[in-house]
């Protein structure tokens, strides 16, 4: 099980009644049985790639990974360019099935008299207001972070990035980390927020939680396991000694030690409680923006640091911009869906303008297929399995920034981590850090020191120095 279907397990709710479960219980069978369908369409899909060496087919997990990561800008081109127009002939059975799963849900909601998003919103731990104070600040700052894109763009010769540019990283980090120093590195940029964390790290790796030989049989990423009435985890990842894989490291370190603090729990299946996306990803993403921020200000050479800070923007814009564009489609497609049929042509044309939206107009072109591409749509157990991340990213961004100032965080943090469920996460962070996440306020922080970086980024030079 990966750690993406662990958490998914945990999002339940048991807020309806007998007749109502039972329905419940016979739309996700559905719903599991069309995102089985969408899985086998995309997995039966053969895409012919011109790759240098003469033409050549592809399975979609190859193409994709050649069209957003291959190191050959041509053939990384003809991948994108031949994958779309593959997905372009196959887009009606994929609006099919996506289309009959929202009709499903949205049929659901209207037994439960809910409105469509409230389920989500609850899964989550958070209100409306808290999703909306959220996006109202990412909007105040969406021209100033939008410069980013403006500036890759100077660099590339260009007036404005493709999607397709500004998604794939151009950024030439020659940094290489040993397990020790990416173990050392992970624990001198937390000790400050909590000293007993180091120790913590120290004893899971000594102690064999964590396995990182690389393995072809291994899937890409990094997952932990955990076991909670024993108060361990198990890591896995294939390290290669880049940041990348450090950054991985530390983020799953992150995981093991929110489990960790959640020795309460005999099981993370429990049903009384919830275990929200928004708090999953909590302390692992604060953990690997710790370890990131600490390798850039300890890089003296300007040329790797202005490349790791570009790395850091990059990613951290994805979550702004790309998986906004996803939310803003996903809530408007469902909102469309109670009164018309929506062909692949109006999903395109809605994909289209919500992504133009969430990136503020910054780029040039937009992806048409993005509702194809992104598997999340297609989640039997969890719709709107987007902006999760964000609010996570922000929530954990702002909270780093707190223990900064504030002498008593890592308390207040351990015992935040360990109620984990026992209260929906908005009232968690008003309890322990006495934050009212309705208010825009604290999300304009953690993006303030965004467009600090986006700064820093413009003012360092690209030569060594």
């Amino acid at each position: 099980m990966t750690e993406k279907d662990l958490l998914i397990g945990q999002l339940r709710s048991n807020k309806i009644n007998r007749k109502e479960d039972k329905n419940t219980r016979l739309s996700k069978e559905k719903l599991r049985g069309l995102q089985y369908d969408y899985e086998q369409l995309r997995n039966q899909l053969n895409i012919s790639i011109h790759a240098g060496d003469g033409e050549k087919t592809f399975t979609y997990g190859e193409a994709s990974y050649m069209a957003m990561s291959h190191s050959d800008l041509k053939v990384k081109t003809n991948a994108f360019k031949s994958l779309n127009k593959t997905l372009e002939k196959q887009r009606e059975r994929f609006a099919a099935i996506y289309g009959q799963m929202a009709e499903i849900r949205l049929n659901e909601y209207r037994v439960k008299d809910i409105h469509f998003f409230e389920h989500s919103l609850e899964q989550n731990g958070i209100s409306k207001h808290s999703l909306e104070a959220m996006w109202a600040a990412v909007d105040e700052c969406s021209a100033e972070l939008s410069e980013f894109l403006l500036v890759k763009a100077e660099e590339a010769n260009k007036e404005k990035l493709t999607w397709h540019e500004a998604m794939t990283s151009t950024q030439d980090v020659h940094l290489e980390f040993s397990v020790s120093d990416a173990v050392d590195a992970i624990s001198k940029s937390l000790e400050r927020i909590d000293g007993k964390i180091p120790e913590f790290i120290h004893h899971v790796i000594t102690n064999g939680w964590v396995d990182l030989e690389q393995r072809k049989e291994k899937p890409p990423g990094g997952f932990c396991a955990p076991f909670l009435s024993e108060g361990e985890s198990r890591i896995s990842l294939s390290f290669d000694n880049s940041l990348e894989s450090a950054r991985r490291l530390s983020h799953e370190l992150g995981h093991a030690w929110h489990f960790k603090q959640m020795r309460a729990f005999p099981s993370l299946h429990f049903s009384d409680e919830t275990f929200e996306m928004t708090a999953a990803e909590t302390a692992s993403i604060l953990f690997e923006t710790a370890l990131i921020d600490y390798v850039i200000e300890n890089t003296k050479d300007n040329r790797t640091k202005k490349a790791i800070l570009g790395w850091k923007i990059e990613r951290q814009l994805n979550y702004l911009m790309s998986i906004r564009g996803a939310f803003l489609f996903e809530k408007s497609f469902y909102e469309l869906s109670k009164t018309e049929n929506i062909d692949a042509a109006k999903m395109e044309q809605l994909s289209l303008q919500c992504q133009k939206k969430a990136f503020g107009g910054a780029l040039s072109e937009y992806e048409p297929y993005v509702w194809i591409k992104y598997g999340q749509f297609y989640q039997a157990d969890v719709p709107f399995y987007n902006y999760p991340y964000t609010f996570g990213f922000l929530l954990s961004a702002g909270l780093l920034e707190k223990s900064k100032i504030d002498e008593d965080f890592d308390g207040k943090f351990l015992k935040f981590l360990g109620e984990t469920g026992t209260l929906p996460l908005e009232q968690l962070v008003k309890k322990h850090f006495a934050i009212d996440l309705t208010e825009s306020d604290f999300w304009i922080r953690p993006l303030k020191n965004m467009i600090k970086d986006i700064d820093q980024y413009k003012e360092l030079p690209v030569h060594s120095k």
